[in-house]
């Protein structure tokens, strides 16, 4: 362990190697080549500070301590204008990464790891190579607003340009709360993004025609898409099914269990499943092996090359393509017509809430009934029954 001694000079110190003299008696005579090293206080916050790295020479040190004075009124300036954006996204991210900062809405709680993912990417390769290297509170709303028309006209969707910005504000929003006060404001309050021309991805099949699309596919791909239709599940928790989570002993059983979900309501969830997916499963199964561990599908979903396959095949059979998150539109449509509640929907699909609940409903026809006192007669007559 280095022994630093002050010296005659102020604010410069030295340590000799352990088998010379001067380590231990400084009146000694040196026999090493001794380290250097300069402890001043920082010109803008006036905290103690050591010089880094150590150094040979006390000419070093000598030069390090007076550039303090010299540059001060520089390093004040730069301080004045705040941190860099790059500096900001750093700290935020990393405490996003640790679980130290939630999600501004939810009770502070931890952002989901699909979407933590999302988040880097976004910063990684859109919002810092840009905005990095300025200085954060000097970014001001009219570049923010230039950047996302920039972005729009390169044909980026505006859920996508959303994302991005939505990262952004968080940093600002973190960055300017009270207890930090690292900038004055968030820019990105006043932006606005482009219009919503999108289609909402609000397609639904049938139960007639969900069969029909699934019985155009290839075997080998036909499990993800049967999961979607007849279990609900979203594309991240199709790709992380494992067998223990379908399996009730030696036969596939009536309920799904999703293990890790986007948010929290997901999470554990076991979903019923229709016996079009129980046939699919089974056979998948057996083609396997009847395998008890490991993931379900053995090539991933998340590329898009089992998507272009799909609607390659629908396209020759004359089919309207439909994608894995309308597959699970497709399922909650399913619970609706066969008259499960609302709640149920809201649990089986994996919402907090019955905002989303309440798009689907909208869209949900009653198939084979011609008449809406259909299902009240039906019910009265199952009573009459029992």
């Amino acid at each position: 362990m280095a022994n630093w001694r002050k010296t005659r000079f102020p604010g410069v110190y030295v340590s000799h190697s352990t088998n010379c003299p001067a380590y231990s008696d400084p009146a000694a005579r040196c026999r090493c080549t001794p380290s250097w090293r300069g402890r001043r206080r920082h010109p803008v916050t006036g905290k103690p500070e050591w010089q880094k790295p150590v150094v040979k020479h006390r000419a070093e040190v000598l030069s390090w301590l007076a550039g303090a004075d010299a540059g001060s009124e520089h390093l004040r300036e730069v301080a004045a204008r705040g941190p860099l954006f790059e500096d900001l996204a750093d700290q935020w991210f990393d405490g996003v990464e640790q679980g130290r900062i939630g999600r501004r809405r939810g009770k502070g709680k931890p952002y989901a790891e699909t979407t933590i993912l999302a988040m880097g990417r976004s910063l990684k390769y859109h919002v810092l190579p840009v905005f990095g290297p300025q200085h954060a509170a000097e970014i001001t709303e009219l570049e923010w607003q230039a950047w996302i028309d920039q972005l729009a006209r390169k044909g980026l969707a505006r859920s996508t340009i959303a994302k991005h910005i939505s990262v952004a504000s968080d940093i600002y929003a973190w960055a300017s709360a009270p207890s930090r006060r690292l900038v004055a404001r968030n820019p990105l309050r006043p932006v606005e993004l482009p219009p919503n021309d999108e289609k909402p991805r609000l397609r639904v099949a049938l139960a007639p025609e969900a069969a029909a699309l699934l019985a155009a596919i290839d075997p080998e791909d036909r499990v993800p898409y049967a999961i979607a239709f007849y279990a609900g599940l979203r594309r991240s928790e199709i790709d992380r099914l494992e067998w223990p989570d379908v399996l009730d002993g030696d036969r596939i059983a009536t309920r799904v269990l999703v293990r890790r979900s986007k948010s929290e309501a997901g999470t554990q969830r076991r979903p019923p499943i229709g016996h079009n997916l129980r046939d699919v499963l089974e056979a998948e199964w057996k083609r396997r092996g009847r395998p008890r561990e490991g993931k379900v599908l053995d090539v991933s979903v998340m590329s898009g090359k089992i998507a272009r396959r799909v609607e390659a095949r629908w396209d020759a059979a004359g089919l309207n393509r439909i994608t894995l998150h309308e597959c699970r539109h497709t399922y909650a449509s399913l619970l609706m017509a066969a008259g499960y509640t609302i709640k149920e929907l809201m649990e089986y699909m994996g919402h907090a809430d019955l905002q989303m609940v309440n798009r689907y409903v909208k869209l949900l026809p009653q198939p084979g009934e011609d008449d809406a006192a259909d299902r009240l007669n039906a019910y009265l007559r199952r009573a009459e029954e029992s």
